[in-house]
């Protein structure tokens, strides 16, 4: 039982050291630019997915986004611990109640600058919940586009935070009640706005982008050299980002926002050695 006890502690610790080695895991959402997942962590830790590229036993349904339009993706969660009796790794369906969710946009903060998410729903095994505010848009490193739908670790909004019509008198970034209960899928249904004028841009190959410009030119820019040329082209083929929907505008001298996902994946690290003896210990039922 001793032998038991020490086995369990040394796991721990090695839980909450690697936990540490990896406390920027969940600052960049990365794969193919433009993927829009889920990332979370149930209650107890012990459910995760981070869409950081590493494999999780949760099951993810991811959506490209392509422009303004409606979206939706999902995860499946499933939970792994060690059976105490056998010493086997168990994985089984399901998770209990929310300490982090947010959906996230692969580079969405250089594919679409301005893009706002506005959440339609938020459902737990088809259900849907409601919401006691209204999520915002904002960034991480300014890279990822990030909705926070539970995120305790934000003290202030960030600078960069957007909704669709300015800053919502109730943005929060914890809109949804992390108590869900026992669940096994996680649905996310959201519009995306202000990203027409990029999205064609993005689309257009740089050949096509800088023609018009050379088409409209006018004679006396035609005559001059390339260099000169290259200047009002590139402005025009890099157009400024859609400000129709936007009120809060991001100012380049600050460094990256106060999103809290720093601070999220140090309180993980320090959840990851509770949730470590909790898996050593667990039975299976």
């Amino acid at each position: 039982m001793k032998l038991r006890k020490l086995m369990a502690g040394a796991a721990a610790c090695a839980v909450a050291f690697s936990a540490l080695a990896v406390a920027s895991y969940a600052a960049d959402a990365t794969g193919t630019p433009g993927t829009a997942g889920i990332a979370f962590s149930d209650g107890s830790w012990t459910c995760q997915y981070w869409l950081d590229g590493n494999e999780y036993a949760t099951k993810e349904t991811t959506a490209l986004i392509t422009g303004d339009g409606q979206y939706t993706v999902s995860v499946e969660a499933y939970t792994t611990y060690t059976d105490e009796e056998t010493g086997d790794d168990v994985t089984e369906p399901g998770a209990t109640d929310i300490a982090f969710a947010a959906v996230q946009v692969v580079d969405g903060e250089n594919l679409f600058p301005g893009m706002v998410i506005t959440i339609d729903s938020v459902k737990f095994d088809g259900k849907e919940v409601t919401l006691n505010g209204t999520p915002y848009t904002s960034s991480d490193e300014k890279i990822t586009t990030r909705v926070n739908l539970y995120n305790e670790w934000v003290s202030t909004i960030p600078d960069d935070a957007r909704t669709v019509d300015g800053l919502a008198a109730d943005a929060t970034p914890t809109a949804m009640d992390k108590a869900v209960g026992e669940w096994s899928t996680m649905e996310v249904t959201f519009t995306v706005s202000g990203t027409a004028g990029a999205a064609e841009d993005a689309a257009a190959p740089v050949e096509e982008t800088a023609a018009p410009a050379e088409e409209e030119a006018a004679p006396a820019a035609e005559e001059a050299a390339p260099a000169e040329e290259a200047a009002p082209a590139a402005e025009e083929a890099a157009p400024a980002p859609a400000a129709g929907d936007v009120a809060a505008a991001t100012d380049s001298t600050k460094g990256s926002p106060n999103t809290g996902i720093e601070d999220v994946a140090v309180v993980a690290g320090i959840a990851a050695v509770a949730a470590g003896a909790f898996m050593i210990s667990r039975k299976k039922k």
